[in-house]
Formats: structure tokens, sequence, C-alpha cells
């Protein structure tokens, strides 16, 4: 089953399906990925997972609602740190593709070396905790038998749409805030709205393919923008620390006008793609959501 409610299934049965399979698919990565790929999978199942909850948690109740929340929430940010290092690399990679020719050959190298020792080390922290030999699946197992037995009694699909008018509304808020007040913070709470929303068009793709992959796939568009954004603000406060060492001050320069750069072109390509995808009410998106499903599920 992949993430995406099967309408010919209960409601109830499409979110426990769902939520364990999420939590299965985390421990097959741990068992069949390299850890810095296994990483990024898991957090992005806890996501998921957390994304779910948040689509009934009118159903199942906000104190139901908050202890799976804050359970892979907090989980996530355990290996956060971890995942950030291997994002800064890829990052670097990416700069590296689109202003390469630009610079000197081995302009990124002594950034992307340095970002590698300290991944190293602290992998083999992790490692000598056996946080990925016993806690890590210590953690995952509680979930699996304990928080994925979430209690949504109602098979009416309806009973979605009051998350769906937050999710839409609130990053009609977050995209507002970016522009007018254009922080790092911003443009990241309006990233994670924006994924919130992602998530649910993936989940109803069913009731109307046509229209929801291509909702999808917009909304994903502009997710990538935002994410690409926040891992460039994110390695920007890295190369800030003291945790990077460059010889010459004109290289530190030089990193952060790429940055600028790259960054400049993200937001504003988000901002059209935001403005468009974001141009109804809440009231009426949902209204609109409501009517697709209700024609096709019930």
């Amino acid at each position: 089953m992949t993430y995406q409610f099967d309408k010919s299934l209960p409601l109830k049965k499409n979110i426990s399906a769902i939520a364990a399979e999420e939590i299965e698919g985390c421990f097959i990565s741990l068992d069949t990925l390299n850890i810095h790929e296994a990483i990024h999978d898991i957090r992005k199942r806890f996501k998921k997972l957390r994304a779910l909850a948040r689509l009934v948690r009118d159903e199942m109740g906000e104190e139901n609602y908050k202890e799976i929340n804050i359970y892979f929430r907090d989980l996530g940010r355990e290996i956060s740190d971890l995942r950030d290092l291997t994002a800064h690399i890829e990052t670097l990679n990416v700069l590296r593709e689109r202003y390469g020719n630009h610079l000197y050959v081995n302009f990124f190298n002594p950034i992307i070396t340095q970002l590698e020792k300290e991944r190293d080390k602290m992998e083999n922290e992790f490692r000598s905790q056996n946080f990925f030999s016993e806690y890590l699946p210590e953690k995952l197992k509680h979930a699996q038998e304990d928080l994925i037995k979430w209690p949504v009694n109602s098979n009416d699909i309806q009973v979605i749409l009051p998350s769906i008018q937050r999710v839409y509304e609130r990053g009609q808020k977050a995209l507002n805030n970016s522009y007018e007040n254009p922080t790092t913070e911003n443009f990241h709470e309006w990233r994670k709205r924006v994924k919130y929303l992602w998530y649910q068009t993936l989940l109803l793709q069913e009731t109307w393919p046509q229209f929801f992959e291509t909702m999808e796939a917009e909304i994903h568009l502009l997710a990538d923008y935002l994410g690409n954004d926040h891992d460039l603000m994110v390695l920007q406060k890295k190369l800030n620390s003291e945790d990077i060492k460059l010889k010459d001050p004109q290289h530190l320069e030089l990193m952060q006008a790429i940055i600028e750069r790259y960054s400049q072109f993200l937001r504003s390509e988000a901002k059209t793609k935001g403005q468009l995808i974001y141009a109804e009410s809440s009231e009426d998106f949902t209204k609109r959501i409501g009517s697709y499903t209700q024609i096709n599920w019930n």
C-alpha cells in the first residue's frame, strides 16, 4: 500500500494500514540502506505519520493527536543533526552543479571534506551508543505496538475537512508572512505548511486521480523550492559557525554570495507557485475538496 487512501476501504482501515506501513518501512530502511539514506527515509516517514495524524486530528481528539505528533517529532529530532550534515553536502553538490563552471575546480572541496569528517565522527558516536542497532529499533517497536492503534472510529471521509481547511489557511498566512517579513524562520514555517498540504493531496489521490496528481505535483514542486531554500539557509548558518575553517576570507564571501543568489531565485519561483496554489479562500478550497470526496467516496 502506498501513501494514499484506498477508497474501497473504510477510512479507519486506511489510517491503520498506512501508519503500519510507514513504521515497517522504517525497519526496512535500517536493514537495507546505508545509514545516511536510512536516516533521510526514516525522517520522511515520521513526517508522513505526523501528517496522517494531523488529517484526522479532530476525530482522534487533541490529547491523542499530541501524543503521536510529539513522539515522532522528538524521535526525528534525535537524528536531525546527522541528517543536516548530509544535507549540507548534498546542497554543496547542487551548488557545484549549478555554479561550478564559474569557479575554480576545487572550490567546494575544503568545505565538503570538513563536513564529511564531522559526519563520520557523529555517526561513530551514534554507533558507540548502539543507537541504530538497539535504541531506534526499540523506539520504532514501541510505536508499532502502541502508537498506531489510533482512535479513529468514523468511516466518513468528510471528517478530514476541518484539518484540510486549517492546513490550507495556515499555509496562506505563512505565504504572506514570508514575503512581508522574509526571515529564515518565516520561510521555514511556510515550508512546513506546504508539506502538510502536499501529504494531504498524496493521501487523497484516488478521489480523482487526474486532478489530485496534477495538484500534488505542483505542491511538491513548491515544497522543493522551499526545501532547497531552507537547506541553503541552514548551510549558511553552518558556514558562519566556528565548525568550518576556511583559509581565505574571500572563499566564505563568495560562498555567501552564491547562496544568496540561488535563494533569491528559489524564493521568486516559490512566490509565483504559492500564489497560484493559495489563490482561493480556505473555505472555498475545503468546500471543493469536500465535494470531490463526497462524490467519489460516499
